[in-house]
């Protein structure tokens, strides 16, 4: 697997046909609810604050009717972010996409998530296998009475998949000797 430049990556991330195309493939193809009416609660893992933004901003010019209602920015120093986290985690309430930088990766539990979008390059395997977790958890009767979740989908946008099916391991965090060994 070929690594791109940063600079390149960046002219993919805040490309508006790219983060267009992303977002119509999620609302068309993405896992629905409510007889198909509706997608399914969804995870967008953005790279920064400037990503998640632009995400957003494109989702409103998109998909005005939605606007202010289905998708929402999560990330560190929005004031009511934990509002935004119960809302995303709790069945009939809204934002059913949340747009997260590094506040949704691990740790959080939705069982009512269908779809996650990986729009952002993840090297660490132990960090990649986390994220994917998201979507593992089980729901009865999110489509109807006795249709439980069965499956959910992932969109990788940034090869990680390729990535990791090339470099099984990624790349971990090395232990650094701490001053005190550096010292002596």
């Amino acid at each position: 697997v070929k690594d791109v430049s940063g600079e390149a990556l960046n002219k993919f991330l805040f490309n508006e046909n790219t983060v267009d195309t992303v977002l119509q493939d999620l609302m068309e193809k993405g896992i629905h609810i409510e007889g198909g009416d509706t997608i399914g609660k969804t995870i967008i893992f953005a790279k920064n604050t400037r990503h998640a933004n632009f995400i957003l901003d494109r989702f409103n010019t998109l998909y005005p009717e939605f606007k202010g209602k289905q998708a929402d920015v999560i990330y560190n120093g929005i004031k009511y972010v934990d509002d935004l986290i119960e809302k995303l985690s709790t069945p009939d309430k809204k934002p059913l996409i949340g747009i997260s930088v590094d506040m949704l990766d691990t740790g959080i539990d939705i069982p009512e998530l269908v779809n996650l979008v990986f729009f952002k390059k993840v090297r660490s395997k132990a960090k990649f296998w986390q994220m994917i977790g998201r979507g593992t958890r089980l729901r009865e009767n999110l489509f109807g009475v006795g249709i439980d979740k069965e499956s959910f989908l992932i969109f990788d946008y940034c090869g990680n998949f390729e990535y990791f099916r090339v470099n099984k391991n990624g790349i971990e965090a090395r232990m650094v000797k701490s001053l005190t060994e550096n010292l002596f």
